[in-house]
């Protein structure tokens, strides 16, 4: 997912919590949870959180006294987004299998020469 640190950058929080929630389906916390999970500070994560509650990528939810964070999977947005990053991830994975089998061809061209010998 290199591809994704260069479009969204290296050091983003904000691309790491969407991979949390894209990688992990049905998975939600709180900010606190999320904070420990990401190293960051709680106002950190509030804030990213605020920033991808309001862009439709996450949603809040109260569960009795907590409120928690989770993909906010009815938003247009949010399945755009998820979709596109799965494009990417098929695109890296489409790429090294062609470069495993490209390399064990090169392989076998070159032991085939070296029993010919």
């Amino acid at each position: 997912m290199d591809i994704l640190k260069k479009i969204f950058g290296k050091n983003n929080i904000h691309l790491k919590v969407i991979r949390i929630f894209y990688n992990n389906n049905g998975y939600f916390n709180n900010i606190t949870g999320l904070a420990k999970t990401l190293d960051v500070s709680h106002v950190t994560a509030r804030k990213v959180i605020s920033d991808l509650v309001d862009a439709g990528i996450l949603k809040e939810i109260d569960i009795g006294k907590s409120m928690v964070i989770k993909a906010n999977d009815s938003s247009p947005y949010a399945k755009v987004l998820f979709d596109f990053i799965g494009s990417v991830q098929g695109i890296n994975e489409s790429k090294s299998i062609e470069e495993i089998i490209e390399r064990r061809t090169r392989e076998a061209v070159v032991r085939g020469a070296e029993v010919t010998d």
